[in-house]
């Protein structure tokens, strides 16, 4: 089956996606609109959408239609939409939570098939300039198909999406929920509380390290677009919250009582799961080796870094600077294909002088 998809918002993940499915051999013509007429213009000049369709002439033509909007606009966007979908066309969207979306879908007319998405992926950079062609490369992107959606539609659109280069999982719109809950909207909430615990005080802000940092990144997020994110998945998130304060509070007993052997139980299986979740990089299959090397602050290191690798035909699959210091140098981490590649770059690196080891 060849899609026409017509995208509703051209975002961060709305124009990501119309660029992973451009040259899907499954996808037709695709095209999108937005309230901002200037993302619209850049989504064209991208290649993010074929052409702009507004919803009254784009919907009726459409295969495939993605809510790529806040979720506190879907009711008005599903109103609108309703009359205007084609019998058989598949409607979906790529909201953090879906229990909410399944139930607002059921108002959509009975000949259409409703498909919850959610792409667990996102960018620093938000936004139509922060849309990528690979976002979604081995990102978990997840289904939950109303009931009554034919296993052949859902086939083929799951085969659609898995030309993004995602990872399909299916599930009911509560067991999404209620995971979601725990592994994104929790640690938010966590992040959230931990940077206010600082007053915003220069001191700690300053002294805040690459830990903090990491653990509290979230908490630089859309507070608008997180505050629709929490309230639509309260009843399970509050529930989550609950455990999370009983948690807090065991470990707060322990110190206390100078329990030594409860705190380290709780450090202890929290490492255990912590070293089993799959490591998987940005863009990468599971499986890449990485180096890190020490070069100088100078024009042109990196693509010199290119070409000592490619003359021993090692491929560099990821980059990543890690720290520079001005005028002297920095560090960066390299990804390459097998540790087998990860040994001869180290070498062929220190054949130039150049600081490397196999991280």
């Amino acid at each position: 089956m060849l899609w026409n998809i017509y995208i509703i918002g051209l975002g961060l993940i709305g124009g990501s996606l119309g660029l992973a499915l451009k040259d899907s051999p499954m996808a037709g013509r695709i095209a999108g609109t937005d309230t901002d007429t200037s993302t619209v213009k850049k989504a064209l000049e991208m290649g993010a959408i074929d052409e702009y369709m507004g919803i009254a002439q784009g919907i009726p033509e459409a295969d495939a239609v993605f809510l790529c909007t806040p979720l506190g606009s879907y009711p008005k966007i599903v109103e609108t939409i309703a009359p205007l979908l084609k019998t058989g066309a598949v409607v979906s969207d790529v909201g953090s939570t879906k229990e909410g979306v399944m139930n607002l879908f059921q108002s959509l007319p009975q000949n259409v098939w409703k498909i919850g998405g959610h792409p667990m992926a996102g960018a620093e950079i938000k936004g139509i300039n922060g849309a990528d062609r690979y976002l979604f490369e081995n990102a978990v992107y997840i289904l939950t198909p109303h009931q009554e959606t034919p296993p052949h539609i859902l086939e083929s659109f799951t085969a659609l999406l898995e030309t993004t280069g995602a990872r399909m999982k299916i599930l009911s719109s509560t067991r999404h929920d209620e995971i979601v809950a725990s592994i994104s909207h929790l640690p938010h909430l966590a992040a959230v509380a931990m940077v206010n615990l600082t007053g915003g005080d220069d001191e700690h802000l300053m002294m805040a390290a690459g830990g903090f940092r990491d653990t509290t990144r979230i908490a630089s997020s859309n507070p608008e677009l997180w505050e629709d994110i929490l309230f639509s998945n309260r009843e399970h998130l509050v529930k989550r919250l609950d455990e999370l304060i009983l948690s807090l509070d065991k470990m707060k007993a322990a110190l206390l009582d100078g329990d030594k052997e409860t705190m380290f139980y709780c450090l202890g299986q929290a490492k255990e799961i912590r070293d089993r979740i799959p490591r998987v990089h940005r863009g990468l299959m599971p499986g890449i080796s990485e180096l890190v090397c020490i070069v100088p602050d100078k024009p042109g290191i990196i693509g010199q870094l290119g070409a000592i690798l490619s003359k021993d035909n090692i491929n560099i699959v990821d980059i990543e600077i890690l720290r520079v210091r001005e005028g002297d140098g920095g560090t960066i981490r390299l990804g390459v294909p097998s540790a087998d590649d990860a040994h001869r770059a180290v070498a062929a690196l220190q054949r130039h002088s150049i600081k490397a080891w196999v991280r």
